[in-house]
């Protein structure tokens, strides 16, 4: 596993065009290691088939929110559209690949979770606001990050790429949603979140003598047969997010 240059993704939510695209790049660049940082299947898109390019390869992943609500789902969603749609696609060798991975992982200096080290649905770096995910106070994100001394923090869930740097050193890096670059949600409260354009992201992260350099990068792909996709299943709102990056 090579920690001097590699590759982040998270957030896939089923999209096997966008990871296509985005593995393609990330192979173009000739680097053998990704971190996957979860919610892989979740969504109205083609959850069978991102299981299929995930499972297997030399890909570390971690579970997120999305991943454990369909190993252990709430009362209230089992009669929902998605959730019936994501288990009506799912195999068993696809669940039990779900239920072997993390909420967490570390490797020598870096450190990936989903969310929060303690929580995979709470944003690290954002205050969520009906505006969007505003970038949190610095000392919000440190309390979030009490007890974890990693010099690179790898996180996902917002979607939005961001690089933080704390000043005790330590460097947090979202690399933004491969999959679905914009969402709304209730919880804590109603609020969006945008990427801003339709592209998919991800991140290559490289160890210098200065410390961390990251990339974020932004793949195009058709995401207008993703967003056709979503139609076809019943989803106008996905396709929109899918077609702008904005909700």
């Amino acid at each position: 596993m090579n920690l001097d240059q590699f590759a982040v993704i998270s957030d896939i939510h089923g999209n096997s065009l966008a990871l296509e695209a985005v593995l393609d790049d990330i192979n173009a660049r000739e680097l053998d290691t990704i971190f996957n940082l979860g919610d892989h299947l979740y969504g109205s898109l083609e959850p069978a088939t991102v299981a299929e390019m995930l499972i297997g390869d030399e890909i570390v992943s971690i579970a997120g929110n999305q991943d454990r609500i369909i190993i252990t789902p709430p009362e209230d969603i089992l009669t929902t559209a998605d959730h019936l749609y994501i288990m009506s696609q799912l195999a068993q060798e696809h669940l039990d690949w779900l239920h072997t991975l993390p909420p967490t992982f570390r490797i020598e200096d870096v450190f990936l979770c989903h969310g929060t080290p303690d929580s995979d649905e709470t944003y690290l770096l954002e205050q969520p606001d009906r505006a969007g995910g505003i970038l949190d106070m610095t000392e919000a994100i440190q309390e979030r990050l009490q007890g974890i001394d990693a010099s690179l923090i790898l996180c996902g869930h917002s979607h939005v790429p961001r690089c933080v740097w704390l000043p005790d050193g330590r460097l947090v890096v979202n690399p933004g949603s491969v999959g679905m670059p914009a969402y709304t949600d209730d919880v804590p409260y109603d609020h969006k979140m945008e990427a801003g354009s339709p592209h998919a992201r991800y991140a290559v992260i490289t160890r210098t003598a200065n410390g961390w350099q990251v990339e974020q990068v932004a793949v195009a792909y058709d995401w207008f047969a993703a967003a056709a996709v979503a139609r076809q299943r019943g989803r106008d709102d996905r396709a929109r997010w899918l077609e702008t990056g904005r909700a």
